[in-house]
């Protein structure tokens, strides 16, 4: 209903503009028409057409009244004024003066069609009262039609005023144009065509030195410095009782910190530095030609050389030492971070926050204790819009200490969409065909779902009842089986599926890649059509509850409120769809500030147009609800949470691993146009910065 809503306010807004204009025009023109009859018939045409614009600006105000059902948020700002405060005043006059006019002026009876206009009736008619109003609605279309443009606004009062004075200055401007151009009329003194051609020539090229200033100026100002902090922007400290906002800019290596004694570096908060590791492994990245299965080539970025990379699997409690080394082309720098596993701050991989990005032919090794266990995954964090694109990304697998379901087959299935030499293709890591296993009849298998991509992606498990058994590698209590669900997850996402093998086939299947997936079966040469038409699965409800540390009815010390918007503007020297939090993009996004042992409260509200998947590093969070109604089902413990257009979810996590983490929308294209913001404890600092000879791109 809100895509549906959202949908038909754009396209309204769109077409309002052109409404208003034509009637405007046709409005002005009915006075100049010299016969009686052509008047009339002006007026006819001129109500017609108003009465189609106030037709689509009604049907706006419907569009508005399905969009209030999801909360007054979803109307608020740029939609509320620009059609409240631009577009009805003139829509209101419209209504109350020109209508009436033109029905008068419609209805008339004529003794004599050819009979010329008096000058009285041709001055009534050119009144401003008349003209003005359906063109101070043409200017509230050009609002609403350019309402993309126009940036979220964060001050209600401050807005109203703006827009309010703005509209105001418009009509002022119009009616006393209106009101020169019918003296005129009356003294008969109109001016030359000459003098009005340079007059309209002039204001043109005005208009068009100002519109190319202002495009010039937009990419000027919004290039992003060379090299800047992280720690740039305003700090949120979500309601709690150190404060509310403050500026955080103005040194060059900011931090989070007050500058006491008790402050800590992101480069004092790694892994342990002594021991023998219990499992060790090499990573190089490199660039290398890869065939997917069908023999479409992609031009990847590797970690040893294969896509994904190497399956990497360890036990919970395992103190783990990864190496990673850079043999990549040119100056391309790269990092690892280990995605939705708890690490310590400094051994996350985000270039700029906490550590340098490995230039080639150097070397960094990351060193944890992983105390937890499920489905995660690596890939680079920098520069990822490209990067995890290209491959630099791979499975990676904590076994339980003890393992209470064992399985006789363990599939980790990392859909992915590649850019080859025949174009994009979807594909499970590396096939982008049908591929026939082998399972034998009673065989407990477990899938391991992960979507390496941005965009969401849905997948089906056919030919079997099954469980989801885990969300973000976290185990769900009490599974029931499912079967005819479409799985539904956000870029960044895992869920594990298992199922016992029946003596039929077992098809699991990637919607974005319909004729390719895996098909199960005691020969190995099973068929099985995929099915996708089923409901989604709902996790909100699904499982046992469970008794939990956190809850909604939890005392937070912390309660953020993060609004997702959209609005095309220039971004670091170029123009798009620059993705908001709060009003903002990075680095002027919020920088939620926290205390160790402080329990926090987010408010995801997405007001766009495009699902985003919110990764918090570091933390696990609890997902108590979605659009008012709370979680009903087993406890939704996820690292990456998706907030759907029209979707109000709320989370809450512990503050118990200290550090500066970052906190963003998991489609890196969103992240690229300014949909980053951090988590940063009180007393961290960190000496890294955005840019700089490395080339830092925390994307």
């Amino acid at each position: 209903m809100y895509a549906a809503a959202s949908g038909l306010d754009l396209g309204l807004g769109i077409f309002l503009l052109p409404a208003w204009l034509v009637a405007a025009v046709t409005v002005g023109l009915q006075p100049g028409r010299r016969t009686a009859g052509r008047m009339r018939r002006m007026s006819r045409i001129a109500l017609v057409l108003s009465a189609v614009a106030l037709l689509l600006t009604a049907a706006r105000l419907v569009a508005y009244g399905l969009l209030a059902r999801h909360g007054w948020v979803f109307v608020g700002d740029r939609r509320l004024f620009t059609t409240f405060v631009m577009l009805l005043p003139g829509v209101i006059a419209t209504v109350v003066w020109t209508v009436p006019w033109l029905a008068s002026a419609a209805r008339v009876r004529l003794p004599d069609r050819d009979a010329p206009v008096p000058l009285e009736e041709q001055s009534r008619a050119r009144s401003p009262r008349h003209v003005v109003p359906p063109r101070l609605a043409a200017f509230g279309g050009l609002g609403c039609c350019a309402q993309m443009f126009l940036p979220p606004d964060r001050s209600f009062w401050i807005s109203l005023g703006a827009y309010g004075l703005l509209t105001a200055a418009v009509a002022g401007l119009l009616v006393w144009r209106a009101g020169v151009r019918l003296q005129r009329l009356s003294t008969g003194r109109e001016i030359p065509r000459r003098r009005a051609l340079a007059v309209r020539l002039g204001t043109a090229v005005v208009v068009l030195g100002t519109v190319v200033g202002l495009v010039n100026y937009g990419i000027a100002d919004s290039r992003l410095p060379h090299t800047f902090s992280m720690m740039k922007g305003e700090a949120d400290w979500g309601g709690g009782p150190a404060g509310q906002h403050h500026d955080m800019a103005g040194g060059h290596h900011m931090a989070s910190g007050t500058g006491g004694a008790d402050e800590v570096s992101v480069d004092e908060l790694r892994g342990p530095r002594s021991g023998t590791p219990d499992r060790r492994f090499s990573l190089t990245a490199q660039a290398k030609k890869v065939k997917l299965a069908s023999g479409r080539t992609v031009d990847a970025w590797t970690y040893n050389g294969q896509v994904p990379g190497p399956h990497l699997r360890v036990t919970e409690g395992d103190l783990v030492e990864i190496e990673l080394r850079n043999e990549l082309p040119g100056k391309t720098p790269v990092t690892i971070h280990w995605h939705g596993v708890d690490v310590p701050n400094g051994e996350d991989g985000v270039a700029g926050a906490t550590q340098d990005a490995v230039l080639p032919g150097k070397s960094f090794t990351y060193r944890f204790r992983v105390q937890e266990s499920g489905t995660r995954w690596y890939h680079s964090h920098q520069a990822a819009s490209e990067q995890v694109d290209r491959g630099l990304f791979g499975a990676l697998i904590i076994e339980p200490k003890k393992q209470t379901r064992p399985v006789d087959k363990d599939v980790s299935v990392l859909a992915h969409d590649w850019q080859t030499d025949k174009g994009t293709v979807s594909a499970i890591g590396a096939l982008d065909e049908l591929e026939r296993r082998r399972a034998e009849p009673g065989e407990k298998v477990r899938i391991r779902l992960t979507n390496t991509s941005g965009h969401t992606r849905e997948f089906a498990v056919d030919g079997v009842p099954y469980k989801v058994t885990a969300l973000d590698g976290t185990d769900v209590h009490k599974p029931t089986a499912l079967k005819g669900k479409k799985l539904v997850l956000g870029g960044g996402n895992r869920m594990d599926v298992e199922f016992t093998m029946p003596d039929g086939p077992v098809r699991v299947t990637d919607g974005s890649a319909p004729d390719a997936g895996i098909v199960y079966s005691p020969d190995g040469k099973g068929e099985l059509k995929a099915d996708l038409s089923g409901p989604a699965f709902d996790p909100y409800g699904y499982g046992s509850p469970k008794r939990t540390e956190l809850g909604p009815d939890s005392d937070f010390d912390r309660d953020y409120k993060l609004v997702f918007d959209e609005w095309l503007g220039f971004y670091d020297g170029s123009f798009g769809m620059k993705q908001t939090i709060n009003g903002r993009v990075f680095p002027d996004t919020p920088m939620l500030m926290i205390k160790e042992g402080d329990v926090a409260r987010v408010t995801f509200v997405n007001r766009g147009t495009e699902d985003h998947p919110m990764h918090l590093h570091g933390h696990h969070m609890l997902v108590l609800g979605k659009n008012g109604k709370r979680a009903s089902g087993s406890p939704m413990w996820q690292d990456t949470v998706l907030v759907r257009p029209g979707e109000e979810v709320q989370v809450a996590f512990k503050a118990d691993n200290p550090g500066i983490w970052m906190d963003h929308c998991h489609n890196f294209w969103h992240s690229k146009l300014g949909m980053v913001m951090h988590l940063a404890y009180d007393n961290v600092t960190t000496p890294y910065e955005i840019g700089g000879p490395v080339g830092n791109k925390p994307e």
